[in-house]
């Protein structure tokens, strides 16, 4: 048996950066050179297998605009928002599940969303609506404190990767006012300078001092809320059995 058809036989893995560029310049390579993977992985989830082949891709944003804009054509600004929102989630397998929807949207266009008992179709659906819940429900339990130099700083726990998500959200609401979103767990920080948002580590950051005004409210919005709470009715144990601990941790009231 030749050594050419030995690696023929491999199954292939596509090995990416991580980012989103980095997931449709991978789609792009397995679509041109007519390898279909076997999987999609970033750097930092890649296993060593046997019988595999591994390819590093290197992030192009020429070749992934190229895919994004064949993909909105052919499946739609919904269809896209929904792969976007997959590709945030923590689902392991969230790149194969993105790479099998796209192709097949290709092929059916716009309707391939329709087709929900298909498992590619299925859990994509399913990671962006996890995503989203978490979204929704994380907002109403960030907390912003006025910090030294008058930047709003939030710190918070998702289990999804939805800081580009909130950061938006909270741009729009306050346009213009700098703020520092820090994704403890992952060690991101998602900044906005009043003009321009960047997504960088937070490795090395150490949150600045909370203004005196900022310590005041604090202060008096736990005094509200302490007062107009029934003693007697508090059940911490059932508030934790109702609302997940990462939705708390970083809230003042408690």
């Amino acid at each position: 048996m030749s050594d050419g058809t030995i690696l023929d036989e491999l199954s292939t893995v596509y090995v990416y950066d991580g980012s989103y560029d980095g997931l449709f310049t991978a789609i792009f390579d397995a679509v041109y050179s007519r390898r279909e993977p076997a999987d999609i992985v970033s750097q930092e989830r890649l296993q060593l297998m046997l019988a595999t082949r591994f390819v590093e891709v290197e992030t192009d944003p020429s070749k992934a605009a190229r895919v994004k804009k064949a993909a909105r054509e052919k499946l739609g600004s919904q269809a896209m928002s929904r792969v976007y929102r997959a590709y945030l989630s923590s689902g392991s397998n969230r790149e194969i599940f993105i790479y099998h929807y796209l192709m097949m949207g290709f092929r059916l266009g716009k309707k391939a969303g329709n087709f929900l008992t298909d498992p590619y179709v299925f859990n994509v659906f399913s990671l962006s609506q996890n995503v989203s819940r978490e979204t929704d429900k994380m907002m109403g339990f960030m907390r912003f404190s006025i910090m030294e130099g008058g930047v709003q700083y939030c710190r918070f726990s998702p289990e999804n990767n939805i800081l580009p998500l909130t950061l938006s959200h909270f741009i729009s609401r306050f346009p213009g006012i700098p703020m520092v979103i820090h994704d403890t767990g992952r060690r991101l920080l998602g900044v906005y300078d009043g003009k321009d948002r960047y997504i960088v580590s937070a490795e090395g950051f150490v949150p600045p001092k909370k203004s005196s005004d900022e310590e005041c409210f604090e202060g008096l919005w736990k005094l509200f809320y302490d007062t107009i709470g029934i003693k007697e009715r508090k059940n911490l144990k059932l508030m934790k059995q109702l609302m997940p601990a990462r939705y708390f941790r970083h809230v003042w009231e408690f």
